[in-house]
């Protein structure tokens, strides 16, 4: 037999003297009238309403029923909350299958964290007259019905994002912003708006801005697989055909901007981008599983981050000659690309993290004549290039031993051949820079030159078959971060000087309580002293 309980409470917060703890955790439906405070929810409702459970490895998460309380249903509709305009953070990947909120609240989020994301139960939401803006319920594959009350300001980014029951829904003429993600991945085919709102109109199912110039959101269930941008368009909004099913889309001659996310996790399988489009943003087509052909517009000035993040059937992208920068991430877990064409134009690969950390199908990369600057460790991730090529006239580097190095050779950017087993770095060369080696999973042997100065952040990280290194005399800076491999038993020292640790140095760094310092046998004391160098085990040096 379901355990219902009704409680009126007189004054706000006081929630707690009307359950018992036993109640706490038996009772199914819960009805609350009077006034609701934020120790109500913070000191009862958020425990009544979190599930206990565990994440897999998958970060998926798994509920224990047996452990978790047993509320299902909370009806809140005829109480009013008095402690602020916003709703109060509860429900952990709650259980709750029906939720009725309380009056006087204006926003369903606070400080950015959601209110009922992740509910997998959750059937039936009752949003309060009043509220101005609504976030939070992202994620919620149960939810149906949903009614969005009048007067309704702000549909934040996400907001119901996932939400697969989610079939019908009509934007009030009250709206004023809406992002593209709001309803992104529900299963609409068409959305419905108030023909009175001022901001908004929709069109064959899309939703648009009033004036027709940018298109906002597109139901992700719509009917078609191809669909034909209006010539009005000028901005694609960000997210705006976010999990779309669409395969292809045709955009019109006067397009100039595709905003963040546009495309994010859709199912687009090829795309011409028209040269008017001067702009695309962040993540533009990351987890686009099915992309396979795109086309750049020949204005484009950069590339951002993350732009092509995850495309395993993309094999080939040209990139424009007006392109100056492209981001290095803009490409990352793409492993199924095998030709990437760099003009003449391009001046930096912008240094935001490492491409990847496994094999990669790039076949032949040329770096133009115009490029100033690189990451480290830049397109080391294909086993199949086994020297750099460059073109000859570039004044900024050069090829040493198959190394992307300056022009000068004193600094080492990166080597090819993500399987290489041995590297000996060239004799002329004073820094190694940052990550230039990391993610060579097979490199168990490394000799550096006598003139080695400088060893920057991550420069070994995940070369996870490198047990053994001897660091030069002449080195006079190693950042922390550098001699990061997990594998890596012994570290030799050759200067009785310890070198300056640079970046974030710790005295007690969890990596290198294993690995053992040997050091000239004069120098043990100082080691031992020295920061950062305190994390290792130090010892004197074998004769």
């Amino acid at each position: 037999m379901e355990y219902s309980k009704t409680i009126h409470l007189e004054n706000a917060n006081t929630l707690s003297n009307f359950l018992t703890q036993e109640e706490r955790v038996n009772v199914v439906s819960l009805k609350i009238t009077g006034f609701l405070g934020r120790k109500d929810f913070e000191d009862v409702l958020d425990d009544m309403c979190d599930s206990w459970g565990e994440f897999d490895d998958n970060d998926d998460y798994t509920p224990d029923y047996d452990l978790s309380p047993s509320l299902r249903h909370l009806d809140m509709g005829d109480a009013t909350y008095v402690d602020g305009a916003s709703l109060p953070y509860f429900g952990f990947h709650t259980l709750l299958e029906t939720v009725s909120l309380p009056q006087g609240i204006k926003s369903t989020t606070i400080e950015d964290e959601t209110a009922l994301s992740y509910a997998e139960n959750l059937r039936t939401l009752i949003l309060p007259a009043g509220l101005k803006t609504v976030g939070g319920f992202n994620s919620c594959p149960k939810l149906t019905g949903l009614v969005l009350p009048e007067g309704l300001k702000t549909i934040e980014s996400f907001a119901f994002c996932g939400c697969e029951g989610i079939k019908t829904i009509r934007i009030p003429a009250s709206v004023e912003y809406i992002s593209g993600s709001s309803f992104a991945d529900c299963h609409l085919a068409v959305f419905e708006i108030d023909e009175s709102n001022p901001n908004y109109t929709v069109i064959d199912g899309v939703l648009y801005s009033k004036d027709l110039k940018t298109l906002v959101a597109f139901p992700s269930a719509y009917p078609n697989k191809h669909f034909i941008v209006p010539n009005t368009t000028v901005v694609i909004g960000e997210h705006a055909f976010s999990f779309s099913k669409i395969t292809s889309i045709e955009l019109p001659g006067g397009l100039t901007t595709i905003n963040e996310w546009a495309f994010n996790a859709s199912h687009i399988r090829s795309i011409h981008i028209p040269d008017t489009v001067t702009k695309i943003g962040e993540g533009t087509f990351q987890f686009c599983l099915e992309l396979e052909q795109v086309e750049l517009p020949a204005k484009l000035d950069d590339i951002p981050r993350e732009t092509f993040v995850s495309c395993p059937k993309l094999k080939e992208l040209v990139v424009p000659s007006s392109v100056r920068t492209i981001h290095y991430s803009a490409l990352i877990w793409s492993h199924g690309i095998e030709r990437l064409v760099l003009q003449d134009g391009l001046e930096e690969i912008v240094d935001d993290g490492p491409m990847v950390v496994s094999a990669g199908t790039i076949k032949d990369v040329v770096l133009p004549k115009t490029l100033k600057k690189v990451p480290g460790g830049v397109f080391n991730y294909s086993p199949h290039i086994k020297s750099f090529n460059l073109d000859p006239e570039n004044p900024f580097f050069r090829i040493i031993d198959d190394a992307l190095c300056s022009k000068d050779g004193k600094e080492l950017f990166s080597v090819p051949n993500y399987y290489r087993e041995e590297l000996y770095v060239p004799e002329g060369v004073e820094v190694i820079k940052e990550r230039a080696f990391a993610y060579l999973p097979k490199l168990n042997s490394v000799i550096l030159p006598s003139t080695l100065r400088i060893i920057e952040s991550r420069v070994f990280q995940g070369d996870d078959s490198l047990k053994s290194i001897i660091i030069p005399a002449a080195v006079v800076k190693v950042d922390m971060d550098a001699l990061w491999a997990d594998n890596l038993k012994t570290v030799v020292m050759e200067s009785s000087l310890p070198p300056e640790m640079t970046g974030y140095v710790k005295n007690d760094d969890w990596r290198y309580k294993k690995t053992i310092l040997f050091v000239p046998s004069n120098a043990v004391s100082a080691y031992k002293k020295a920061p950062g160098w305190k994390s290792f085990i130090v010892k004197p040096m074998k004769n």
